[in-house]
């Protein structure tokens, strides 16, 4: 029997009963402690994505993009600088598409973005990039 078998055995073999009571409480906190750590870390992002959505609907912008980059002071997030010296920010859906010499714009309580290039129009659902959209009633604020 090599000593990979006889692991797969003892595992098999375990009965959690049988286990020192103190062992028993320390395997019981441990999994209380994750499956806790694993709802709060699920909701909570669920709470940021429906803040940003907000932002996002509420935002207007609209120019020329004169710099891409991944902003190093703010986690590196994928930024554009427009004309006019504003800033977009952490769109990653935009990222992907746009480029320098595109046009942004985006109107209040919209969630859709036209990237403007040389030959064509791109229109960008933003529900995409916020995967619990669905989540903040239809008429809440």
């Amino acid at each position: 029997m090599s000593y990979l078998e006889k692991i797969l055995n003892d595992i098999a073999d375990f009965n959690f009963e049988k286990l020192n009571p103190l062992y028993q409480g320390f395997f019981v906190m441990v999994f209380f402690a994750i499956f806790v750590s694993t709802c709060s870390y699920f909701s909570n992002e669920v709470k940021i994505s429906k803040d940003a959505y907000r932002e996002m609907f509420d935002e207007k912008f609209s120019g020329l993009i004169v710099k891409k980059y991944l902003d190093k002071e703010n986690r590196k997030t994928p930024t554009f600088k427009l004309k006019d010296s504003s800033t977009v920010i952490q769109y990653y859906v935009l990222w992907e598409k746009a480029e320098i010499g595109d046009s942004l714009s985006k109107k209040a309580n919209s969630r859709f973005v036209k990237i403007f290039k040389k030959d064509t129009t791109i229109v960008i659902d933003m529900n995409v990039a916020f995967k619990y959209h669905d989540t903040i009633p239809e008429k809440e604020k």
